[in-house]
């Protein structure tokens, strides 16, 4: 079983005529799991064709996105020695990095226009996309002889991870690489703990919105009550677009722009509620909540095309079946 390759994130070009996709790899003399991005013929492609590497250097490549037009790959890569943002052709030809952030980079999406790259950090909230600030507290942290943790509110920890004086905050990077803004400033995470899903954000088709979600109650680790913000691609005010009791994650906005969908939960203070699959009109506010008379969570999902219906997928009894429903 340590032979064999493991595949995950499969991502269909905007063409159809590409498959990227992860494979990750088991090296048991380093007692290392290295992951690099391979390519296929998709649908719209040539018929048949072996899958082949696109991606050499570095032990961790992955994450691979699309650009609207096919032309590029977004991907996080830790061929410079730390998680950044890079861009290649889709034969991996012509990488470029096109973030330096001492903090980091993680979960890269194309903006629908092309023009720009949203992603999540762990920044210092007092830094937020300063990386001068960010790379003096790191530095400071790591020379200071106090290796003791103090805190006085939860959450001090998850599993083998301390909670730390860094945020999960979303920043925006031009496409070709430039300067970074902080979209989500404070002391609040986003997108917050997740334990597995869809992302917890996503982009306007017109590259102008960002939708996110994030729990902005007083003690976190005592609440599930995420709910969605929406919030200029060139940063400014945030504004709350949904508010259950519970959780709210998962938007996705419809290709027409309409709507955005994502997955709710209503009871508050309970994780394991049914997830829900419901839908917010932009332009009326008009929230339908599709799936209340299903007795099964919702656990992924995606628009069609022409924006009039969504699938997803439920499991039932073992089993995992695909459902489509009007998004009215």
């Amino acid at each position: 079983m340590m032979e064999l390759k493991r595949i995950s994130d499969p991502q269909v070009s905007p063409d159809g005529k590409w498959m990227a996709f992860t494979v990750q790899t088991v090296d048991l003399a380093a007692n290392q799991k290295p992951s690099q991005i391979w390519i296929v013929p998709g649908p719209g492609g040539a018929a048949g064709g072996a899958p082949h590497q696109i991606t050499h250097e570095g032990e961790a490549n992955r994450r691979a996105r699309w650009s609207p037009d096919s032309r590029r790959i977004a991907y996080l890569s830790d061929r410079g020695g730390s998680s950044q943002i890079w861009l290649m052709d889709p034969d991996g030809g012509n990488p470029k990095q096109i973030t330096s952030l001492s903090t980091e980079a993680d979960g890269e999406l194309f903006a629908p226009d092309g023009k720009n790259l949203v992603f999540s950090s762990e920044v210092y909230p007092e830094c937020g996309a300063d990386d001068t600030c960010n790379k003096t507290n790191l530095d400071a942290e790591k020379n200071s002889k106090v290796k003791a943790h103090l805190y006085d509110q939860l959450l001090y920890r998850h599993w083998t991870a301390w909670q730390g004086n860094r945020r999960s905050h979303l920043l925006v990077v031009p496409a070709a690489g430039g300067a970074v803004r902080d979209l989500t400033p404070g002391k609040k995470e986003v997108p917050p703990f997740s334990l597995g899903g869809p992302d917890d954000y996503d982009i306007s088709p017109d590259g102008q919105e960002v939708c996110y979600s994030m729990n902005a109650d007083p003690v976190p680790a005592t609440s599930t009550n995420a709910d969605l913000y929406a919030v200029s691609i060139k940063g400014g005010d945030a504004v709350r677009i949904s508010s259950t009791p519970g959780a709210d994650s998962s938007p996705l906005y419809s290709r027409d722009g309409k709507y955005i969908a994502w997955r709710a939960q209503f009871r508050a203070g309970y994780e394991s509620d049914r997830w829900r699959l419901v839908v917010l009109e932009r332009a009326t506010g008009r929230l339908t909540n599709l799936t209340e008379t299903l007795d099964r969570w919702v656990n992924s999902f995606t628009w069609e095309p022409d924006s009039t219906r969504l699938f997803f997928t439920t499991s039932d009894r073992g089993r995992q079946s695909i459902q489509l429903i009007s998004v009215n």
